[in-house]
């Protein structure tokens, strides 16, 4: 997961990769406080872990968008086919189900990382 914090001096958004869920797994592993160098101007400081925020990440917006769209297009690939070589109700009726099976990926996906989001956010250590 990325966390984020701002600069004090350039209030520049600096990112820090972790693999805690929560502000207080973070703050158990690192500690409360902790010295950061900003990358924009080189400015060390010490941030407080509560200072930290994470944000949805536009990688897994991007690979949920791709699966939806390739498993779509594979899906309607399926389905003319099957339209074409035999006129059951049943073989539509589950090539058209198994066109949902890219979007339970796509929504699951993107719930999971909000729920991720949300977690560390929402959490915070005590003073």
């Amino acid at each position: 997961m990325r966390v984020f914090y701002i600069c004090s001096e350039c209030s520049f958004e600096n990112r820090i990769r972790t693999d805690a869920r929560t502000r207080v797994e973070f703050a158990m592993k690192n500690g409360k406080a902790n010295v950061f160098q900003c990358a924009n101007c080189s400015q060390g400081f010490t941030i407080v872990v509560n200072k930290l925020y994470a944000k949805e990440s536009k990688v897994v917006l991007v690979v949920s968008g791709v699966i939806f769209l390739i498993g779509s297009l594979i899906g309607v690939y399926f389905l003319i086919k099957i339209i074409s070589e035999m006129n059951t109700l049943v073989g539509l009726i589950v090539i058209s189900n198994c066109l949902l099976i890219p979007v339970w990926i796509y929504s699951i996906l993107n719930k999971e990382e909000r729920n991720r989001v949300r977690t560390f956010n929402q959490s915070y250590v005590k003073d």
